[in-house]
């Protein structure tokens, strides 16, 4: 896959999402096979996911070197973080880098797909109404 093709792929899960009522996003090539996306997604409920990735195309692969999608509701209260940082408090995990933070604790987690972020927004939505 190259570059462009899996930014596509992410503007079109965006755009298929009945949730989402805006983006802004940004993407930075960066020669010969890496780019920097950042965005923020508002959702209609007034919430907004900001993400952000830096990735490497190797073959048909995509690597996520660094990345994080944190989500947080109208008044801006946390609700969960997906990242890879070097968190101390995660090194115990299996899954270490990978942990996904909700409020007052650490959970291991691969890096979910922009897609099974949109889900998890989308379920926790769904579950408010």
């Amino acid at each position: 896959m190259q570059i462009r093709d899996y930014l596509e792929s992410i503007l079109d899960i965006i755009s298929a999402s009945p949730y989402v009522e805006s983006k802004s996003i940004s993407f930075e090539e960066r020669p010969p096979n890496a780019a920097y996306i950042t965005g923020i997604l508002a959702f209609i409920n007034g919430s907004k996911l900001h993400f952000k990735e830096f990735i490497v195309c190797k073959s048909e692969d995509i690597i996520f070197l660094k990345y994080a999608y944190h989500y947080l509701t109208q008044d801006g209260a946390f609700i969960f973080r997906y990242d890879n940082a070097l968190d101390p408090k995660a090194k115990a995990m299996a899954t270490y880098p990978a942990h996904k933070h909700l409020p007052g604790h650490l959970l291991p987690a691969e890096r979910p797909s922009m897609k099974d972020i949109l889900k998890e927004i989308a379920n926790l939505m769904e579950a408010q109404k």
